[in-house]
């Protein structure tokens, strides 16, 4: 054996030992911040608006999820959303609607590229409370998404270009008119 192989064997067999101690170290810490209800993600959430449709207060929340490419929208509540530590809610929402992904490009500082939130509609259909966004172009009459106000569908008439959606707006309103 030439002089130092046994040196050199040594230190990369205690380099191998200490990188494989430091991955289960790292692995054990990973799951059990999973196991503790620590988050790998956590949602930005929050309650932007509200609407009272009788004794019924509805709830808008806006949310932010994603690591690297984000992705915004709405979620509607029938009473007030509460959230663990990583931003998700304890109870189901009504409805969730995704905003447009042109409104990134407006957060880039390129607003004549795309759509502004105008308001956000809860509509009665045959399928229960829905969500539907209004956009628009014009500077003065859009809103930052976490501003965007809730109003009663009914009072507005649908716009296929604004919600392609596929469900009937139709008169829903059961017999005490709820």
């Amino acid at each position: 054996m030439r002089p130092g192989t046994f040196r050199a064997i040594r230190w990369v067999g205690l380099t191998a030992v200490v990188l494989l101690l430091a991955c289960g170290l790292l692995a054990t810490a990973f799951l059990r911040g999973f196991s503790d209800n620590r988050c790998f993600l956590i949602d930005h959430a929050e309650v932007v608006d509200e609407l009272r449709e009788g004794n019924q207060i509805f709830y808008l929340v806006y949310r932010i999820t994603g690591w690297h490419d984000k992705v915004a929208f709405y979620e509607l509540y029938a009473t007030l959303p509460s959230f663990d530590t990583c931003g998700h809610p304890k109870d189901e929402p009504l409805d969730g609607y995704v905003i447009d992904d042109t409104e990134a490009r407006r957060n880039e500082g390129r607003m004549d590229e795309g759509r502004m939130v105008k308001d956000v509609l809860v509509r009665n259909t045959k399928y229960g409370k829905k969500l539907e966004v209004r956009y628009t172009r014009q500077a003065d009459e859009g809103v930052e998404p976490n501003h965007a106000k809730l109003i009663p569908g009914d009072t507005v008439k649908p716009n296929p270009e604004d919600n392609p959606r596929e469900w009937d707006t139709e008169d829903t309103t059961g017999a005490d008119g709820e």
